[in-house]
């Protein structure tokens, strides 16, 4: 068996090849990420073998090696991609911490012939579509939260006293006033007439005229009534488009991703705080529920002695929402969420245990830890977040709606359905 490593890059890859016994049959050998260095590509992997017996590996570095696995793959090879964290280890064994990137190459060959490690699935191409619209929405909503902390800071240099009149300044109705006048200054000259109509219709009547007396009252007597900034009015105003256009973006997002048939969509919005949108991005970031199975199902009802984990746990980890701990000795860190899974996935859950804290299925973990045991807010949502995680697997597991009286027992749901 041959094992070809390739360190990947931006603009370049380093290939190399290594024998079971370690013997470098090539040595590395720069490509270039384009269509002449992938016809040398596949001319170099003919040369060592058929795919059945060569097989190739590579970091899943940014996104970076998703063209090469695609020719990878049409080549009629099966790339491994695994976590660079893995070849990272590996390259630490020598004394003089020498790295470049021939010696990459090599490593991540080692780590192939080496094996331990649970190679990236590739999803399918229904799959691939639904994880980048999710990303690509999930980029915008980044996007408009940053934008939404720079018009606070703005508002704190023009009027100071906005943001306590909405619950978040970003909403339509704080941006249509915005618009219109983006200051205490012109605000104390406006008229109630000249904004209520359009504050009722983004509140969708939640807002009214009594709202906008408040807010104009409160211009006539602000810190920064007499102030004249042009230059932060004008950026208020750029802030506020961006905002809506972000806002519509977002929307054709979900519209998109609304239509994408996804298998086990449906079983998901049965769990309490999960909807179509955050579904899909739980899916597409999931994958396949299998990859978190263990071979015997006997180990999936409960950790295995020895410090063993099960699917859920490994299901928690890709989340990055289990505990990382630190000891040495008589010391001992504080024990914090690790962050090392899906970025995406983690931002999906605690948005769903937001909502799902007012659930009856969740309520009394939420008032056990926040109220009872008086923890912090988020510390609290972290025991809420992990309770889904649990009810994600069980229902992905088992293809089985959520139950709540199965899920308050702990009883499996498989068991339970018998």
């Amino acid at each position: 068996m041959i094992y070809v490593g390739v360190d990947i890059a931006k603009a370049s890859h380093c290939v190399a090849a290594i024998e079971m016994t370690g013997r470098i049959v090539q040595k590395p050998t720069t490509i270039t990420q384009d269509a002449g260095g992938f016809a040398e590509l596949g001319a170099l992997l003919r040369r060592l073998g058929p795919p059945e017996m060569v097989c190739i590996g590579f970091e899943a570095t940014g996104h970076y090696w998703l063209l090469l696995a695609e020719e990878v793959q049409r080549l009629g090879y099966t790339p491994q991609v695994f976590n660079p964290i893995l070849s990272a280890d590996a390259g630490r064994v020598t004394v003089r911490g020498r790295k470049t990137d021939e010696d990459d190459a090599v490593v991540i060959a080692k780590v192939l012939r080496d094996g331990g490690f649970v190679p990236l699935p590739l999803p399918s191409r229904e799959m691939a579509y639904a994880k980048q619209c999710c990303r690509h929405r999930q980029a915008a909503v980044d996007r408009g939260a940053n934008l939404k902390k720079r018009l606070t800071g703005l508002l704190d240099l023009v009027f100071p006293e906005f943001c306590q009149f909405f619950e978040h300044v970003g909403c339509p109705s704080s941006l249509v006033i915005l618009k219109k006048a983006p200051s205490a200054r012109l605000l104390a000259t406006g008229q109630v007439r000249s904004f209520a109509s359009a504050v009722v219709k983004a509140s969708r009547g939640n807002l009214g005229v009594t709202r906008v007396q408040e807010i104009l009252l409160a211009a006539k007597t602000s810190l920064a009534r007499d102030r004249v900034d042009v230059a932060n009015e004008m950026a208020i105003r750029n802030t506020v488009a961006e905002i809506e256009l972000l806002d519509e973006q977002i929307s054709a997002w979900d519209a998109e991703i609304r239509a994408i048939e996804m298998p086990g969509r449906e079983l998901l919005q049965t769990i309490p705080g999960i909807g179509v949108v955050l579904a899909a991005v739980i899916l597409a970031e999931i994958g396949t529920i299998e990859r978190f199975t263990c071979p015997d199902p006997r180990k999936h009802l409960r950790r295995r002695p020895g410090g063993g984990v099960n699917g859920y746990h490994r299901l928690l980890a890709f989340a990055g929402l289990d505990a990382r701990v630190r000891e040495s000795g008589q010391w001992t860190g504080t024990t914090r969420m690790s962050k090392r899974g899906s970025r995406i996935l983690r931002t999906a859950i605690w948005r769903a245990a937001f909502i799902a804290k007012k659930n009856e299925a969740f309520a009394d973990i939420w008032h056990r830890h926040a109220v009872t045991q008086d923890q912090h807010p988020k510390l609290a949502r972290s025991h809420i977040a992990r309770k889904l995680i649990q009810a994600i697997y069980g229902v992905l597991r088992y293809q089985k709606p959520f139950d709540l009286a199965t899920f308050r027992n702990g009883v499996p749901q498989k068991a339970a359905a018998a």
